[in-house]
């Protein structure tokens, strides 16, 4: 993990520091709340709640550096929790509770240090975000200097800086001068059959270890592919370069998988504990909403929209597999993931929790290594069903359903803040020709090229889906006609000069679009519709053109 922010650091000390002042005034009042119930039966809800506080306490003060004021609590929880029927404790049980209870009060002078505890809170990272990642240059060396030059038009359609080398000589000359996001290398060179893996090797020894490098050959060999992971190759592409699997692996290279951080709602009625685990997560990028009281939660649920719940087992007024079960019958939330957060250490408990709808169960005090490992794989798998729910299976890009959901938000944002929105309909032209043509798996891999190239040269507020078939929508908030025009028809230019190659030959291929924009187009219905006419208008003057209001 990387290094810890100090701002991260500064709120955890804070909250270890609060939770020692506010640690003898918890005591007290575990000892004054004894002194009331110790003559109840264990059945009785003033005894059941004085567990629960033992429970609570024996959960959080580990997680403090109080291990010893943990231990004591747990003990005395234990045997409460031993009790027979609804009869009051016996003298012998008064008197270990009353000696479990002058070791609390001691042990608050006993704590562990802050960067010890559980493996060490202080040494948990923060998530690095890949969308700083901004250079968009790419090297190429090959010494087929024509299919270089080639690759290099290609990929520059994407918005990409290129620089191409027809030698290993000329690339680490390059090299000295600057530093590129992505390196593809050929395999072979006169120098050898594996001259471009020794080359790159080599090059990692000195001042290129960090850059990606993408190979690329003429031959399907085992030995080849090796080479190439031996040289710290990150992927290995068959000539012809199939362009659309090309620009992908670019792209997660050049700048990572972006994605919006996750979103973890905490329900702990314990405000210390629940705001330390907050804290945790928030410095490795996540966002966090505590929740202090349950029956509050659905509430958030809405409004909050998680990706996943941390809950606590044991709560006043409900417990944790109680409030899982409700949320499961929800139909929304169906699927959410709902980990369990407890000082519970029976495995028979724990396995009830999960079969009554949690999906995972952490131990109080959670290593802070645990707790974010244990979010991030859940969390992502949730991320997953979601985006299948929500996107095109071939692109990757939102479906229609999607789509039009984020033009409904980006037109009332407009309506809100007064500003323009630009929503535009893409079309490939004579699509099904290709398709007849060169067959519908060649048709498939020129669609995820247009994706790939619309979402690569949009703007980042943009949003992309696919409307259907060979047709796609951009919404572009913020954008007046003109604006939209400029960036669609530079990505229309790019689009021609791309080659695409199959087993059948090659061909280009052009777009059309038209632009409706808000307010001259005062809602969704008519913005469809006005974009439709607009784009039926370029098919009508001959196709590859982009068609708006006011040109």
């Amino acid at each position: 993990m990387a290094e810890m922010t100090a701002d991260t650091k500064d709120k955890l000390q804070k909250l270890w520091d609060n939770f020692a002042v506010q640690l003898p005034n918890m005591i007290n009042r575990i000892r004054e709340t004894w002194d009331t119930v110790q003559g109840l039966g264990g059945d009785s809800a003033e005894m059941k709640q004085f567990v629960l506080m033992l429970h609570s306490l024996a959960g959080s003060a580990p997680s403090f550096g109080f291990t010893a004021v943990g231990s004591a609590a747990r003990e005395m929880e234990t045997a409460l929790k031993g009790m027979e029927g609804n009869s009051p404790p016996s003298q012998a049980l008064k008197n270990r509770i009353g000696t479990r209870l002058r070791e609390l009060a001691a042990a608050t002078g006993s704590r562990v240090e802050q960067g010890a505890v559980q493996g060490g809170v202080l040494q948990v990272g923060t998530r690095r975000d890949s969308s700083e990642k901004t250079n968009r240059l790419v090297f190429i060396v090959d010494d087929d200097a024509a299919l270089a030059e080639h690759l290099a038009v290609q990929i520059g359609c994407f918005g990409y800086e290129v620089r191409f080398f027809s030698d290993l000589v000329g690339l680490k000359k390059a090299l000295l001068l600057s530093s590129p996001a992505v390196i593809i290398a050929d395999m072979s060179f006169p120098e050898g059959d594996f001259a471009g893996a020794q080359a790159i090797m080599e090059l990692r020894r000195e001042d290129c270890a960090d850059i990606p490098v993408i190979f690329i050959s003429q031959r399907n060999l085992l030995e080849a592919r090796i080479k190439a992971v031996q040289a710290g190759g990150e992927a290995y592409f068959l000539k012809p370069v199939p362009m659309s699997e090309l620009i992908e692996k670019l792209d997660a290279l050049a700048f990572g998988t972006a994605r919006e951080p996750y979103r973890v709602l905490i329900v702990d009625d314990d405000v210390e504990l629940s705001e330390l685990h907050a804290t945790i997560l928030q410095g490795q990028g996540m966002i966090t909403r505590v929740v202090n009281d349950p029956m509050q939660i659905l509430k958030h649920m809405v409004g909050f929209r998680p990706d996943l719940v941390l809950l606590d087992f044991y709560m006043p007024g409900c417990n944790g597999h109680e409030l899982a079960r409700a949320i499961r019958q929800i139909e929304d939330y169906d699927g959410i993931p709902i980990v369990f957060l407890s000082a519970e250490t029976s495995i028979d408990r724990q396995l009830d929790a999960i079969r009554m709808g949690g999906d995972e169960f952490l131990t109080k005090p959670v290593r802070p290594e645990l707790l974010i490992s244990s979010v991030n794989i859940r969390a992502e798998r949730m991320r997953i069903v979601r985006t299948f729910m929500a996107r095109d299976s071939l692109t990757g890009l939102l479906n229609l359903v999607k789509t039009q959901e984020q033009l409904e938000l980006a037109l009332l944002r407009a309506k809100k803040n007064n500003t323009p929105c630009s929503y535009a309909l893409i079309e490939l032209d004579d699509f099904q020709a290709v398709n007849d043509k060169h067959g519908y798996l060649t048709g498939d891999r020129v669609i995820v090229i247009t994706a790939l190239l619309l979402k690569r040269r949009v703007r980042a507020a943009d949003v992309v889906g696919r409307f259907g078939g060979h047709k796609f929508a951009v919404i572009m908030p913020d954008t007046d006609a003109e604006t939209a025009f400029a960036i669609l028809d530079e990505i229309r230019a790019s689009f021609a000069r791309i080659l695409h190659e199959c087993h059948h030959g090659e061909f280009y291929l052009t777009l059309s679009g038209g632009i409706a924009v808000y307010p001259q187009s005062r809602d969704v219905v008519a913005l469809n519709r006005e974009a439709g006419l607009a784009l039926a208008e370029a098919r009508g003057k001959g196709r590859n053109r982009i068609e708006a209001p006011g040109r």
